[in-house]
């Protein structure tokens, strides 16, 4: 793959600029996307990546900008017309329709293959969408399954391969943009999506891939433009800069990526224990988690991570099995858990977790606003205003004030409102499902912190992460889950991240 195989943009952005209220989050940026390179564009949260993306999709408008396609003046009039100028993009929310069909939502707003002109052909369409996902290398998913079903990192596989979709007699895609598309996604779903993009690059299409994960963009991208604050902070060759370099740029300052360390002998109590847990999802799980321990979650994508998290949360029914909280048996209900001291920051913190049109307080609070009004009736603003400004002080929330809207915050910034949340009543238990998805650098640290001194006062914390890093770096043991089974639980001294992969994959001790 050449660095640039023309001197023209496929896509050229000439001075953008874009204020909400008064408040300028981009600030004449420019930006020159071309044929055959892959071009990454990172920033920590709030940076104005996301706001960028929106108005080359149009569904942002700027307050000024300039565009050329091909060196051809045109107008980011809307998202449609972004299609028609072959601009495909795959965003970080998922917005999945879960009663479709992965075949269906493969193909959703393209032509389906018919039978007499009127009636769907079904056995065309499972036909078609198994020819993309097997193009794609994904011969897990089974076209026939409503999307409803599928894990998370499953849902972005499937997106991806509508995206790479091109409809009969319609432009096809010239430019990719890509937002967080791997936040979810195993290892070997990672290296699927690159080898894709490395193909269609070679192809002469222009990718432009948004990340946090700054060793994916030494692995995959050609150039690299940084955005601080709304401007354009470096625009280089991948080759010619090193990992501090990068970090520099987007943060302003030297940040050396550590895992606060335990500062406290574990204690032998026992706080939570699972026994013979099971449903659709589990098959006779069992465990025990001492007060202060952070007990991470392993495993391949599909391998029940996440739903384990979910049935001790209550978010799924036990079919059979006990759970038991300071030696008492309860029954995991979402409704309770949160007054019992168990508290849940789920995986897809937009779909799963926040309000995303209610303010900092609303969202905060969410789970408290009975137990904190007034004759459990009137709602008590001072109190909840109050407690909250304590709560997202402590998790280092950055916002305009109390009032405002969440879908107006970063990602990092919504990240801390499930944090602030989750310590509102000092829980005894910690349920984390990939607390560090779609964050940045500088608020991955922070989290790490939050993290570490919650353990350090006794709370319990059950942490899923697909960065194997950050489980190896924060968690005292580790469960492995493999086909929605326990085969394992192993300590982290001395664990390396290709051991632990390969525990993952089911392979013993004995052949590391």
């Amino acid at each position: 793959m050449s660095d640039i195989l023309t001197d023209i943009p496929l896509l050229k952005l000439i001075n953008v600029q874009k204020s909400y209220s008064g408040v300028r989050v981009i600030n004449q940026i420019s930006l020159s996307l071309f044929a055959g390179e892959i071009h990454a564009l990172v920033g920590e949260n709030g940076a104005g990546k996301s706001t960028l993306i929106k108005i080359i999709s149009g569904i942002v408008k700027a307050d000024s900008v300039s565009c050329e396609v091909g060196g051809v003046p045109v107008k980011l009039e809307s998202a449609m017309f972004a299609e028609k100028l072959g601009i495909r993009f795959i965003h970080q929310e998922l917005n999945a329709i879960p009663l479709l069909s992965v075949a269906e939502f493969i193909f959703l707003g393209k032509k389906l293959p018919t039978r007499l002109k009127f009636f769907v052909d079904w056995n065309s369409l499972y036909n078609d969408a198994q020819i993309v996902l097997k193009k794609f290398g994904v011969d897990h998913i089974d076209p026939k399954t409503t999307v409803g079903r599928l894990s998370i990192g499953d849902k972005m596989l499937v997106k991806l391969c509508g995206a790479f979709v091109a409809e009969d007699r319609k432009k096809e895609a010239g430019l990719y943009v890509l937002d967080e598309p791997t936040a979810s996604l195993s290892s070997t779903e990672v290296s699927r999506l690159f080898s894709v993009l490395r193909r269609l690059a070679d192809d002469g299409r222009a990718i432009l891939y948004v990340s946090h994960r700054i060793n994916e963009i030494f692995e995959l991208a050609n150039r690299v433009t940084v955005l601080r604050d709304g401007k354009v902070e470096l625009n280089n060759l991948i080759k010619l800069l090193s990992v501090s370099d990068l970090l520099e740029a987007m943060t302003g300052r030297q940040v050396v990526q550590t895992f606060p360390q335990r500062q406290t002998d574990l204690p032998n109590e026992i706080i939570l224990q699972a026994k013979n847990l099971c449903n659709k999802s589990l098959k006779n799980i069992s465990f025990e988690a001492k007060s202060g321990e952070v007990l991470g979650i392993a495993g391949l994508s599909g391998s029940g991570r996440s739903e384990l998290l979910r049935a001790l949360m209550g978010c799924d029914s036990l079919t059979s099995g006990h759970v038991l909280l300071n030696g008492k048996h309860i029954k995991p209900s979402i409704s309770k858990m949160w007054r019992r001291g168990i508290a849940y920051i789920p995986e897809e913190r937009r779909a799963q977790g926040l309000v995303m049109n209610q303010s900092v307080t609303t969202n905060t609070a969410l789970p408290f606003m009975r137990q904190t009004s007034i004759l459990k009736i009137f709602v008590n603003s001072s109190a909840l205003k109050s407690k909250t400004k304590a709560k997202t002080s402590i998790v280092k929330l950055r916002s305009f004030g109390l009032n405002q809207t969440i879908w107006q915050l970063s990602g990092g910034n919504q990240q801390k409102i499930l944090f602030a949340r989750s310590l509102w009543s000092e829980p005894q238990v910690l349920l984390l499902d990939e607390p560090t998805r779609g964050v940045d650098v500088g608020a991955k640290q922070e989290i790490y912190e939050i993290i570490r001194s919650t353990s350090e006062k006794g709370t319990t914390v059950l942490m899923v992460s697909s960065e194997l890093r950050e489980l190896i770096g924060l968690c005292d043991k580790i469960i492995i889950l493999k086909n929605n089974e326990l085969i394992d639980i192993i300590d982290t001294i001395g664990l390396t991240e290709k051991k632990l992969l390969s525990r993952c994959y089911g392979q013993s001790n004995r052949t590391q």
